[in-house]
């Protein structure tokens, strides 16, 4: 009876997380047969996710003409001027991007410190105009944190912690503004007299009609609202796809072309020549980002994307592990990897020392030893949440947290071993095999170097090339994917292209080994209520019953399960085998 009365629970008084009528957590259309399209063609399944982002470069093009942009580029470039705060804050896969960029705009202002050693100080002034936080500290970078993005009292006492006041800019990066932490943190923010941006990405009145969380943010007159709506997902309620990918877009721009104009303001002539191109103008983020999505969906782009998928493919269907290799984009690699855990049910990041099953893939740095390369993942001291059980009493978490309050705190995220020491988990599933990330010609040197002496350890090696690559071979076994991007002194575009690339790898992969639907995620990991309730939709949906008998079937599955088996197969695929359903039969 315990798992019927957590069903009926769930239905009656948890219909703010309800969200089948959210936009983004609805099926697209135009990838509604992705499983079957992939399952024969690999390329044409890639091609098919790629054509999700459609709607991205006209959105971004809107918002660029906008006031609000506008208004954001200046404020950003009055933070420089005035030595205030731009600060980052996000959830989920948002988060993590908030996390990157921030790191992309610190890691540019220390290049510029060497660049221009007059100016070094003032570059490294510069350097901390940003900050970052994302739902459940730093820790969430490397796996997620469990239900914390249901709290709007969470998000808002982070930003009590970053101590952000008056002058400041809190940019919100509200996802789909279905998570109540970053409400909380956006309201927060506004409270403290914070210039604060919302940028959220459905139609504002679906949210306002049936999210009380969301009333309470666009209740706020004091907030600077940014809609980018792209309509749904490739893969149902995957927010780490076109989601993040126009936010990255129209806040990494607004970066950019503010510091553009600090710097032509500051330097003299020739220095500003020095530094290259800064900024792209409005018209050439949208124009440059149209290109690149066209470019990866056809010729050799798309064929040696089609290609990494099979490689991946091959390697977990024998029960292999991945491990990437890259310094200049770890942190870009590291946030697709993460994010395949809670999105397709697959075994987290493994700390030292850890019993239990290891990640399919990872990624290390192969410059520097595991501290080392964790201060150059975020160029700023790591953050974690030091609450305690008071903490999560006053806030009002729910008992389990308050009686096992979670391990959040900034030495946790020291625990997983980054760096370029001999990691034999790495190869203590067989065929282990070892990828080299060569992006803009990033792999060659060092990295190569390192990757030729620890080879050996594994059973294979490929070299993944991406962008402007340069001319010879790093590798016998090479997968090239060539695009032209425009470089920047962030590398947004760059970012962009690493984005896309990987979120199509780990996606098409999944789906290839029939761990999506149709483009139903079916091995969603519920970590928190937004996913329960997805995971409740799609057993409704596939199943085709009403959505109180799924979630009455999920909760059966959820809590039917010993401790320590979440990782065994998703619950929804449970619950749909022990119902009849075979997810990988045609309907």
């Amino acid at each position: 009876m315990q798992y019927q009365q957590a069903a009926r629970d769930f239905c009656e008084n948890e219909k703010q997380f309800h969200l089948g009528v959210i936009p983004t957590e609805q099926s697209n259309p135009v990838t509604r047969n992705l499983s079957a399209v992939i399952a024969k063609d690999t390329a044409a399944g890639v091609k098919t996710i790629l054509d999700a982002d459609h709607r991205i470069g006209q959105v971004a093009a809107d918002a660029f003409k906008t006031e609000q942009y506008s208004m954001l580029v200046q404020d950003i470039l009055r933070c420089m001027e005035e030595g205030k705060t731009v600060l980052f804050s996000s959830v989920g896969a948002s988060g993590r991007m908030a996390l990157q960029l921030d790191a992309a705009w610190r890691r540019y202002f220390l290049h510029l410190a060497g660049q221009l050693p007059v100016r070094r100080q003032e570059m490294l002034r510069l350097m901390e105009t940003t900050n970052s936080l994302t739902t459940g500290g730093d820790r969430a970078l490397v796996q997620s944190v469990e239900n914390f993005e249901d709290y709007m009292t969470f998000g808002a006492r982070q930003i009590q912690e970053a101590g952000v006041g008056e002058g400041d800019v809190v940019v919100a990066l509200a996802e789909c503004g279905l998570s109540a932490s970053i409400n909380g943190s956006a309201i927060e923010a506004d409270e403290r007299g914070c210039r604060t941006y919302y940028l959220y990405c459905n139609p504002k009145d679906i949210l306002t009609q049936h999210l009380e969380r969301s009333r309470k943010v666009f209740a706020r007159e004091g907030i600077i609202y940014m809609p980018l709506f792209v309509g749904n997902m490739a893969v149902s309620g995957s927010t780490r796809m076109q989601v993040t990918t126009v936010e990255l877009l129209v806040a990494g721009a607004a970066l950019e072309m503010a510091a553009q104009e600090y710097l032509k303001k500051h330097l003299s002539q020739e220095e500003f020549v020095v530094l290259g191109t800064v900024a792209l103008t409005s018209e050439q983020y949208a124009a440059g980002f149209e290109r690149l999505s066209h470019d990866l969906r056809q010729g050799a782009a798309l064929q040696g994307l089609a290609q990494a998928v099979d490689m991946e493919t091959a390697t977990y269907e024998d029960k292999g592990l991945i491990t990437y290799i890259t310094h200049d984009y770890l942190l870009d690699i590291m946030t697709d990897t993460t994010e395949r855990q809670p999105t397709f049910t697959l075994p987290p990041f493994k700390r030292k020392g850890m019993e239990g099953p290891v990640s399919w893939a990872y990624v290390k740095d192969p410059l520097y030893p595991s501290d080392v390369a964790w201060q150059h993942v975020f160029l700023r001291p790591i953050k974690g949440l030091e609450w305690t059980k008071e903490d999560y009493l006053q806030m009002g978490a729910a008992q389990s947290i308050i009686d096992n309050p979670p391990k959040v705190g900034g030495q946790e995220v020291l625990k997983y071993d980054i760096g370029n020491s001999a990691d034999e988990t790495r190869w203590e599933r067989r065929p282990a095999r070892l990828v080299l990330i060569d992006i803009n010609g990033s792999g060659q040197g060092k990295v190569k170097q390192w990757y030729d002496s620890q080879i050996d350890r594994f059973d294979a090696g490929s070299v993944l090339r991406l962008g402007d690559i340069p001319g010879g071979t790093l590798s016998g076994d090479e997968i090239r994917v060539p695009v032209q991007v425009e470089r920047t002194g962030m590398e947004l575009m760059t970012h962009l292209l690493v984005k896309l690339a990987f979120n199509v790898l780990s996606t098409a992969t999944m789906a290839k080994m029939g761990r999506v639907w149709g483009n139903w995620m079916i091995q969603v990991l519920p970590t928190n209520k937004k996913l329960i309730d997805r995971s409740v939709r799609i057993i409704a949906n596939l199943a085709d019953i009403p959505y109180e008998q799924a979630c009455e079937e999920f909760f059966k599955s959820y809590l039917g399960r010993e401790a320590g088996q979440e990782y065994r197969e998703s619950y929804v695929v449970e619950t749909l085998k022990r119902l009849g359903f075979d997810p990988r039969a045609e309907r």
